[in-house]
């Protein structure tokens, strides 16, 4: 009996301690089967720091110039433990000085937005990366995209964003001064004289209600002039690397920015002096009905900048001589790798290139303004009148002369287009100057 009632007791106090204490030792030993179907990180090869510079991109959905880039390489640090990524922001202005400073002395980045760059390209600087892009990758790009990182038969960036200039209209002015929008977005050169001519009104003797026809911005760097220059088929260099903005033509187009000023009195009295901001600032206030401007430009009026209340549409540059709306454009946006000891390395930056640039980034770049260098992007503003017919303008641009030394020629050209406009230098010293200035560029045979 006493040994019955000293079972029931072992068997209660097993059980007693199987109640409180079995969850415990069930939970500690259990598998959990489903944490083998989760999606495990990627294990890299390679370990370490990535060191990334690139430039500011607005949102104009947001305002933030540097959120999509970081959120990117967050998730892209996710994904591969152990790879950590050191962003610095370039400024806008000499952040390409900042990179060729760097690249003279060895401090370069791993990654920064030269991959369409020619001094870069053809320096020497860049890692090929032929082997890191799918041939379905590189079979989206459109062609152009394509050349504009090829060299010597290799590939040295990957494109991301393709960036465009329009003329931005205001509607109501034109409407207030009688002048007509032009017909499908296409005007002559004439047609477009006459226009701004009603645009321009001189308000009282200070100023206060004047409306002027155009406004524009002039700084290295800044294309948004070249649709006049070019506009009777001038080049600045040619395809075997001649500098030939010295020719008729090239005095034509100039004189015609001349006349703007000096001559038809249709633009902003700062014409030439003005930045960016400033210039964009007369369009955005009502001041001008005409701006020669970036195409990301449409999109900031739309989202942030929508309390101006403007109603504007766009339009081609005017046709000269050339018969098209030709202009000067450093369209696309691509993302090249300095030279790597480690091949390790040079794939894991590959790898983050890739992965920020993705198809699957395509549309965000609505966002920006930008437009897309996959043929699989096309279309991302079919339902965007005035961004697709911007879009469809690229095909008259012309990319950056291939040219080494192209920065410090534009340089040139654009300090000389600024004295004709401001200081009233004449267009045919302009050329002479420019011509002189720029020749110990070409003392040597180009790639």
């Amino acid at each position: 009996m006493k040994m019955k009632r000293a079972v029931t007791l072992f068997l209660c106090i097993i059980m007693i301690i199987y109640i409180f204490a079995g969850p415990a030792i069930f939970k500690r030993y259990a598998v959990d089967y489903r944490k083998s179907y989760e999606p495990k990180p990627n294990e890299p090869e390679w370990k370490g720091i990535i060191r990334f510079w690139d430039y500011p991109n607005l949102d104009t959905t947001t305002g933030s110039r540097f959120g999509w880039i970081e959120k990117r390489i967050r998730e892209f640090e996710k994904k591969n433990p152990g790879v950590y990524v050191e962003f610095r922001p370039l400024d806008i202005q000499n952040g390409r000085t900042t990179l060729m400073a760097a690249a003279k002395i060895g401090a370069y980045p791993d990654i920064a937005p030269v991959g369409s760059d020619w001094f870069f390209i053809s320096s020497g600087l860049l890692d090929a990366l032929d082997e890191y892009i799918t041939d379905a990758n590189k079979n989206d790009l459109d062609k152009e995209a394509l050349e504009s990182i090829s060299y010597r038969g290799n590939v040295y960036g990957i494109p991301w964003a393709a960036r465009g200039y329009t003329l931005l209209l205001n509607k109501r002015i034109f409407e207030q001064r009688g002048a007509e929008l032009p017909k499908d977005g296409q005007w002559t050169y004439e047609e477009f004289v006459d226009s701004l001519k009603k645009l321009t009104h001189k308000g009282d003797r200070k100023g206060t209600g004047s409306t002027y026809g155009l406004n524009g911005y002039i700084n290295p760097g800044c294309y948004n002039l070249t649709g006049i220059l070019m506009s009777d088929g001038a080049q600045f260099i040619d395809s075997s690397g001649n500098y030939t903005f010295n020719s008729p033509i090239a005095l034509k187009g100039l004189q015609k920015l001349y006349e703007l000023k000096h001559k038809h009195g249709v633009t902003h009295p700062q014409f030439g002096e003005m930045s960016k901001g400033q210039a964009f600032s007369t369009f955005l206030s009502g001041k001008c009905g005409v701006l020669l401007a970036d195409a990301w430009m449409v999109q900031y009026i739309k989202n942030i900048g929508s309390q101006y209340g403007i109603d504007f549409t766009v339009a081609a540059y005017p046709s000269g001589e050339a018969e098209l709306p030709v202009y000067m454009n450093d369209i696309y946006y691509s993302y090249g790798v300095f030279k790597q000891e480690d091949p390790l390395k040079r794939k894991v930056c590959a790898e983050l290139i890739n992965y920020i640039t993705d198809e699957s980034f395509t549309q965000d770049l609505t966002k920006f303004g930008y437009f897309s260098p996959r043929k699989s992007g096309s279309l991302i503003y079919d339902k965007d009148d005035a961004m697709y017919a911007i879009n469809r303008g690229l095909s008259y641009a012309e990319n950056l002369p291939r040219h080494k030394n192209w920065q410090e020629i534009d340089a040139v050209i654009q300090y000389n287009i600024k004295e004709v406009l401001n200081s009233g230098k004449s267009p045919e010293k302009a050329l002479e100057d420019m011509k002189t200035q720029v020749n110990k560029y070409f003392s040597y045979q180009n790639d």
